[in-house]
């Protein structure tokens, strides 16, 4: 018998109050499909995370070809021959495609600048059709599920764990996912298979293992007398009913949802109705435009029609006047969009009923408890206690608490995407028969599903999507699984375009120059831009904004601003802030006043300098572990390295005094004609910072950190060792900017970096940094400090009330944060302004 490619021994996993997993024990040979399969909180997705190393096993051991170990971690595993697609995807969504699979490929294995090719490559060798240039947020879930396998195999793994890897696929997509796992055992590769799709299991498995409430049910061979049945009643511990719930026998023909010519950008000329008590199901490959219509009629993507709900036009400006109007969305985005994570079940459930529990604007505890137990009774919602937050049940149960506020809010036409997605075969009946149960009187409900199985097996109806149009429509016998699929496979409608009118096309194109992380550079044009008028306004009014000593003093005064900032920088990028870096300035000014003084020996001058940049290695290494070990936020972690700092240069200097050595002082301002050495030393540091954030692996890491740390551990990154980093750098850079500060003054004043934190933020953000981390330039960081530095300058030059430079750089600063916000951000601006556009043009009306 050959060794297992993958073995868990006894692998045991408490969370506070649940006992995940108990003495779970499984392998997985070379070439063998090993499925795992059990309901929602059974304990899968903790065994392949103790797998892969993301999660620690509290006891038992892990053994990836044959290397046995009681944990490991995510690189570890890779190392060893263990890759991972995991449920919740692990890509950073602000990167590339051929970014993400880089960032999985062997260091040194493929060189920076032949990213996009090899991607290419890779993608075209499993038959995926992706451009490798395309920002992973603007792909399809079923592209990204593809993105994610591709990315797992860049390691040629021995073991492969795929978590509900079919989750987001549609028909063909399954069968391409199927064709990649044969090709994959053939190879001998060992695959562990999660998935709630028993249809999949059975045909693709060569054994299943079953658990149940974390505890090991017994392993199957997969043969021809093993049935769906069998596994639901394994997988259950009971015998249940596999039927679908009753279709509608007699369907009342007064349509409850009219729509009418309906067109967006995904679909054209979309007219239909659904009628009392009908489940009408949308049907179509992924990216067909059967979701885009569901969600452009609750106002989620700009579309013009009509549609009409219970004899009212309705309002599809947003959501919320669509569901004045009787309709109601539930996305198949469950985490994101549809539940509340961080509040409870109770919460959750009586979230649309508010209006209806308060009594002159006070909520009554005991009605909302009352409500949400009948609730949670009627729907069959397996919560310990109301008072749990939803994240935690299982995603069944989430699914049921999100229904169950739904039928309970008085809509009348339902609109549900992927009702069942991530939920297991026992609670997926029980959805369907509360989908059934609560339309009978007066209800519709419209559902969109991958599942062709599903759609035959509760729609009253079906509508077939192909290339943004309705193609077929199934009713009664015809709606079966082979004409649902053969609909839109054998569909041969061109999808018509449309002339986008000016505000789309302007929306475009600033959508595409704020571009965010793959548009760094724009900052730089946009700053460049504001540098060119504030120089043009001062020429023009002083004779003396030109003059060469004016320049040196304004390039001088540039010096610690930019350093400052490129420090902050650091940390930006790794979504965090060191607001600590202006009282690190001023510390080591002073510290330069006691230990670089006037007729200092070169060996002491030497030394004080050492002592200085230790002093900026201590103060960000203290930062970092506070930040990523003690789990601190940072504000308030470098806050109060602010007033310890703060503290001890007052200690030292109450006030001004002691002479920094005129030696030191001279070098640092030293000038070559009128351009000082540091201005040369700040452009070189910046471009070098620029080609290693831009165009290496280790800068393309802490970007992926800064947007998604847990997809970037994923990949591999140590994401620890880079938060660490982030803050030494920012921490030796305060102190370098310190020492030139102290050249400027000359003395130990205590407090002349006070103010340099705020600029450093400042500047980092007008050069396209963001709070959010991920995103930013060196070059931007150092644009920024000039732009400050030079509107200081013109004011003086001009004599210019001060209180103008302060509103202009924060109006510019607040017009960055809007800018470079990224993709994401910006279209969230858009479609405010195209919202409340439409609402007004709806009132109006």
């Amino acid at each position: 018998m050959s060794m297992p490619v993958l073995k868990l021994e006894g692998v045991s996993k408490t969370y506070p109050g649940v006992r995940a997993l108990d003495q779970v024990s499984i392998d997985c040979l070379p070439g063998e499909v090993h499925a795992i399969i059990g309901e929602n909180g059974s304990g899968k997705s903790t065994l392949m995370k103790i797998a892969s190393g993301v999660v620690r096993p509290d006891s038992g051991v892990v053994e990836i070809a044959g290397q046995r170990s009681a944990s490991v971690d995510p690189r570890t595993a890779s190392a060893l021959g263990l890759s991972t697609v995991y449920q919740d995807d692990s890509l950073v969504l602000e990167l590339t495609v051929a970014q993400n699979l880089f960032m999985a490929s062997r260091p040194g294995s493929v060189r920076f600048d032949d990213m996009n090719v090899w991607a290419a490559e890779r993608l075209a060798a499993y038959g995926v059709n992706i451009a490798p240039d395309a920002l992973i947020a603007d792909l399809s879930p079923a592209q990204r599920q593809f993105v994610e396998i591709v990315k797992a195999l860049q390691s040629e793994p021995k073991a492969l764990l795929l978590d509900e890897p079919t989750s987001t696929l549609d028909a063909d997509g399954v069968r391409k996912l199927a064709s990649i796992i044969r090709d994959l055992t053939a190879r001998g590769t060992g695959i562990i298979y999660v998935s709630h799709r028993l249809p999949e299991i059975l045909a693709l498995a060569d054994r299943v293992t079953v658990l149940r409430d974390g505890m090991h049910q017994g392993t199957f061979a997969v043969t021809k007398s093993l049935s769906e049945h069998d596994l639901i009643t394994l997988m259950v511990g009971r015998d249940i009913d596999v039927e679908y719930a009753a279709k509608a026998t007699i369907i009342d023909e007064h349509p409850v949802l009219v729509v009418k010519k309906l067109s967006g950008k995904a679909f054209q000329d979309i007219s239909f109705s659904s009628r009392r008590g009908e489940i009408l199901g949308f049907a179509g490959a992924e990216g067909n435009g059967q979701r885009e219509v569901l969600r452009a009629l609750v106002g989620l993507e700009e579309a013009h029609g009509t549609v009409e709900c219970a004899g009212q036009q309705v309002s599809t400006a947003s959501p919320r006047s669509a569901f004045e109007s009787g309709l109601l969305f539930l996305s198949s985005d469950r985490k994101g969009e549809a539940i509340f994570p961080e509040l409870s079940v109770g919460k959750n459930m009586i979230f649309p009923l508010l209006g209806k529990l308060t009594t002159l604007g006070l909520l009554s505890r005991k009605k909302e408890q009352a409500t949400a137990a009948a609730m949670k009774r009627d729907f069959g919602v397996a919560a310990a206690d109301l008072s749990v937050p939803v994240i935690q049940l299982s995603g069944g149960n989430q699914q049921k608490a999100v229904l169950a506020r739904s039928f309970r809010s008085g809509a009348k036409a339902f609109l549900i995407d992927e009702p069942t997605q991530g939920v297991d075969a026992g609670a997926r009946f029980e959805i369907y028969k509360a989908i059934r149960e609560n339309i009978q009187s007066d209800g519709t409900c419209i559902v969109n599903s991958s599942d062709a199985q599903e759609l035959a097996g509760i729609c009253d109806r079906v509508l077939v999507f192909s290339r943004g149009r309705i193609v077929h429509e199934l009713v009664g016998d015809a709606i079966t699984e082979e004409n649902i699929v053969g609909g839109f496979l054998t569909a041969r409608d061109d999808r018509q375009t449309t002339n986008a009118d000016a505000a789309t096309a302007t929306a475009t194109f600033l959508q595409q120059l704020t571009g965010g992380s793959a548009s760094w550079w724009v900052p730089l044009l946009f700053l460049l831009g504001l540098v060119a008028i504030v120089a043009a306004y001062a020429t023009t009014n002083s004779s003396v904004f030109l003059k060469p000593i004016n320049f040196r003093h304004l390039l001088l005064a540039l010096t610690p601003v930019a350093i400052v900032a490129m420090a902050q920088l650091h940390t930006l990028l790794i979504k965090g802030i060191d607001v600590s870096v202006g009282s690190l300035m001023s510390t080591v000014v002073v510290a330069m006043s006691f230990l670089v003084v006037s007729g200092a020996s070169p060996l002491m001058i030497a030394g004080g300098t050492a002592a200085c940049l230790l002093l900026g290695v201590g103060t960000g290494l203290a930062n970092g572990a506070l930040v990523r070990f003690g789990r601190i936020n940072p504000v308030i972690t470098t806050i109060a390295t602010l007033s310890i700092l703060q503290g001890f240069a007052l200690v030292g200097r109450p006030t001004p005094a002691g002479i920094i050595d005129g030696r030191v002082t001279s070098l640092l301002r030293t000038c070559i004609g009128v351009l000082p050495a540091a201005t040369i030393f700040v452009v070189i540091a910046a471009l070098v910072g620029d080609y290693w954030l831009h165009h290496t692996r280790s800068g393309l890491l802490v970007k992926a950190t800064g947007f998604r740390e847990e997809a970037a551990r994923r990949s591999g990154a140590p994401v620890t060792w880079i938060h660490l980093r982030a803050y030494i750098l920012a921490g030796v850079g305060a102190a370098i900017a310190g020492m030139f500060l102290g050249a400027q003054v000359g003395v130990g004043h205590p407090s002349v970096g006070q103010n340099y934190a705020l600029a450093s933020i400042a500047a980092a953000v007008l050069g396209g940094a963001a709070l959010t981390g991920g995103r930013g330039s060196f070059s931007g960081a150092l644009l920024g400090a000039f732009f400050f530095t030079l509107m200081s300058n013109v004011i003086s030059v001009l004599g210019l009330n001060s209180a103008f430079g302060v509103i202009a750089s924060g109006t510019m600063t607040l017009v960055a944060i809007v800018l470079y916000s990224g993709v994401a951000g910006f279209d969230r601006l858009v479609r405010f302004f195209t919202r409340s556009r439409r609402e007004a043009e709806g009132a109006a009306s």
